[in-house]
C-alpha cells in the first residue's frame, strides 16, 4: 500500500557501533546506582535515533542527544556522558 510519502533511508549500525552497545549493556548491567535506568535510557536514545530523519552515525547522534539534556535521570545521565566520552574531565589535570 502506497500512502504518498517518501520512505526514510534505513539506518544501520557499524559493527564497532553495535559492539559499543554490546559492552555497554554488559557493563551499566553490573553498576548498582544508576545501571537499570542507564540501560532504560540508552534503548530511549537507540529508538529516537532510529525514528531521527538525521542521517548521522549513532554514536555522534548519541552525543548529541545527551547534550540536549534528554537523558532525564541525573545518575542515567552521568553514566552514558562517561560512556559516550561527555564526562567532565579531571580537574587535577586541568591547567
Amino acid at each position: 500500500m502506497n500512502n504518498g510519502s517518501a520512505a526514510a533511508p534505513r539506518k544501520a549500525m557499524s559493527d564497532i557501533e553495535c559492539q559499543f552497545l554490546k559492552i555497554a549493556g554488559d557493563e551499566l548491567a553490573k553498576v548498582k546506582m544508576g545501571g537499570p535506568s542507564a540501560l532504560a535510557t540508552l534503548l530511549t536514545m537507540i529508538a529516537s535515533w532510529h525514528s531521527s530523519r538525521l542521517q548521522i552515525g549513532f554514536h555522534d547522534y548519541g552525543q548529541r542527544w545527551l547534550l540536549e539534556g534528554n537523558a532525564k535521570n541525573i545518575a542515567a545521565d552521568r553514566l552514558l556522558r562517561d560512556l559516550f566520552g561527555l564526562g567532565d574531565p579531571d580537574p587535577r589535570k586541568a591547567a
